[in-house]
């Protein structure tokens, strides 16, 4: 069988195209689809069965190393190939800012359909026009401070000390207080250090030093330690509130930041065929399009008849993955249009 190995393909080749990053890139955008898809079950705690509730909390604690994978890809993409100079900063903003601003104008236009309100074109400065563009604004801050992380990553890329300074920093700044706040950092002035900028950095290092000395069965079982004690976490805290809590979800909270280096790892070290190459490269170049349109066709897909009897007839557990697979393949479509329009892209993702 053909095989394309990831890492032999990391910086190849004249278009230095990254074999596994479309992988990673494809999972992902499915797993944000699939956290969505979770939500309303989710928020139903002591509303619905508990086997119901336990189900979405599982699949939303499986994949919810999604979204610092993202972040890490793009800091692999961005800084190894030294992504920082002003000019490279420019363009990377307006190319996410423009379909972010379109978006944000449809989903206005349909919140205030469904409500009935005036539209508040402003508010885009306030706060996102639907909850998941938060996203697109967390990483045009980072684009912002690129050249800065660029700097950066130059500086301790090849020095392992100073690897360990910044990130335990940031580990303890940024990651410690999701749990435990540090009256501390408030003395020292320090309440934040980067935030979502540390999985970029990561991104950055992981793909550019060697980690064949943690073998894949470690970082497997690291994978699955972070997933399954977002899991406990996430169920302990519900339990003790009677009611849904999120602080288990947070991206920056120790379990997660644990799946997801793992996570981060493990694709880079898987090896596809050529076919299946090809299909990860042609979901990986529509995710843009696909994570701005999903939360639309969701809406739709999850009030459904079709999903009112899946939900009749299957476990939430079922229910959940039909949902979320409906969405991806309907969008997957719909992208596949929009890439035929010409400049579409631009403005649509």
């Amino acid at each position: 069988m053909n095989v394309v190995h990831s890492e032999n393909n990391l910086y190849g080749g004249s278009a230095e195209h990254i074999v596994w990053a479309d992988l990673c890139r494809a999972v992902a955008i499915y797993g944000i689809i699939l956290i969505h898809s979770c939500g309303a079950a989710f928020y139903q705690y002591g509303k619905i069965p508990l086997s119901d509730w336990l189900a979405a909390n599982f699949l939303d604690s499986l994949v919810r190393c999604t979204v610092p994978l993202f972040v890490m890809l793009s800091g692999t993409l961005n800084l190894r190939h030294e992504g920082g100079s002003l000019q490279k900063v420019r363009h990377r903003i307006i190319r996410v800012l423009l379909p972010l601003l379109v978006w944000s104008g449809i989903y206005l236009m349909y919140v205030s359909h469904n409500s009935g309100l005036r539209v508040d074109w402003l508010s885009v400065f306030s706060k996102e026009a639907m909850y998941h563009l938060w996203f697109v604004y967390m990483i045009i801050g980072i684009y912002l401070f690129l050249p800065l992380f660029q700097t950066l990553f130059d500086a301790i890329r090849s020095r392992l000390d100073f690897q360990i300074y910044f990130f335990s920093l940031w580990f303890v700044i940024s990651c410690i207080p999701v749990y435990w706040p540090l009256p501390l950092l408030s003395l020292l002035q320090q309440n934040s250090f980067f935030g979502f900028g540390g999985y970029f950095l990561i991104g950055g290092i992981v793909a550019s030093t060697n980690r064949d000395r943690i073998s894949t069965l470690t970082w497997s079982l690291l994978f699955l330690l972070g997933v399954l004690t977002t899991f406990g976490i996430t169920w302990y805290l519900s339990w003790q509130a009677e009611a849904p809590v999120v602080k288990g979800y947070l991206y920056l909270s120790p379990n997660v930041l644990i799946s997801s280096i793992a996570a981060f790892v493990l694709f880079t070290r898987i090896r596809l065929s050529v076919a299946t190459a090809k299909l990860m490269k042609f979901i990986s170049e529509r995710c843009f399009f696909i994570f701005f349109v999903h939360v639309l066709v969701l809406e739709y897909v999850r009030y459904s008849d079709f999903i009112a009897s899946v939900n009749q007839h299957a476990p939430m557990f079922i229910t959940i993955i039909v949902i979320s697979t409906i969405t991806f393949v309907t969008s997957l479509m719909m992208s596949s249009f929009v890439k035929l329009i010409p400049g579409a892209q631009r403005f649509l993702g």
